[in-house]
Parts: C-alpha cells; structure tokens; sequence
C-alpha cells in the first residue's frame, strides 16, 4: 500500500551527465514546456487523479532546492491519466505564501495548465532519475495493477516571480516515453 507522500530519493542527475537514452525518452523527459499539454495531444481523453494533497514539513534536500526558510509546503500528489490510462505519477511542493495561495486549490485541474499560462515563468535545469524494481514508488505502480518496472522520472524548481516550488513526474508502465 502506498502511503503519501511517496519517497521520490534517488540519484538524480543533471542533463549533462546522462546520455544513455533513447531519443524518445529525451524528447519526454527534457521537454521545456508543459508536460500535461503533451500528454494531451496524444490522447484523446486527459484527467487528474488527486492521490493526496496535505501540508508536510520540507526535507532538507527540498528547502535547499528551492532556496526558501519556509518550512512548510503544500504537497500534491496526482495521476495523469491519458485515455483512463495512468501515465504519470506528479508531485508538487508548493510552499505557503500568501501570494501564490491560488496553487494550493487546484483540486483536479492540472498544475501545468495554470502555471504554463504566466508569462512570468521560468523553470531551472532539469534533473533525471532511474526508479529500479525495488524502489518505494513500485507500491503506487502495484496499487495501479501496472508491470513492475524500472521507471524514469524528472524533477525541476519553477519561479513565479520570487515564488519558487518543486514539481517530479515519474512516467508509469505504459507511458509514451517507453513506447
């Protein structure tokens, strides 16, 4: 049973220093702009899964990411669905600030389609990791009834003026990045 929020740990590593995938896994994991308007073309029917959605405390790791002293975030779990199909498991930080407030109630509306929308955008280096069979995120995959398997994911910090969170998609069995 997959309790939340999941453990994302792993070894993740910057553009630079991977090489050995395919050009579509490339094409899917570096990609700039939203990841939910990509999925979207694909499939003719998109949804949002919300799994958990709770404030917790930020790790270590998480605050010196997004170079904040808030200690607190709002963390969103969801499932992309393609065609009822899930294909990406999604996890959001979303510190709390009194300006950005409007990110903590999105309820099944996808993340990327606000955020993409604000010019004021601006994502930092996207970082990549490799979930083996063992991984703590295998419980959701089972929990999914989806094949066991290693499973690729990115993470990136995006601002908003001086609001920055933290946003990792872990691409499920069956994704089109595998395909």
């Amino acid at each position: 049973m997959a309790t939340f929020p999941l453990s994302l740990s792993a070894n993740w590593l910057s553009a630079i220093q991977t090489d050995d995938f395919t050009p579509t896994e490339r094409e899917w994991l570096f990609e700039p702009r939203s990841l939910t308007a990509k999925l979207k073309s694909k499939a003719t029917s998109f949804s949002v899964k919300v799994l958990s959605e709770q404030t917790f405390n930020l790790n270590h790791e998480q605050q010196q990411l997004l170079d904040c002293k808030t200690s607190s975030a709002l963390n969103r779990e969801v499932l992309l669905l393609c065609d009822n199909h899930p294909m990406v498991y999604a996890q959001s930080w979303l510190p709390n600030n009194q300006t950005h407030n409007s990110l903590h109630n999105m309820g099944e509306r996808p993340l990327g389609d606000v955020i993409f929308q604000q010019p004021e955008l601006v994502r930092q280096n996207i970082e990549i990791a490799r979930f083996d069979n063992k991984h703590s995120i295998q419980n959701l995959v089972a929990q999914q009834n989806l094949p066991i398997q290693t499973l690729l994911g990115r993470r990136s910090v995006f601002s908003l003026s001086e609001y920055q969170f933290l946003v990792a998609e872990v691409f499920l069995p069956g994704a089109y990045l595998y395909l």
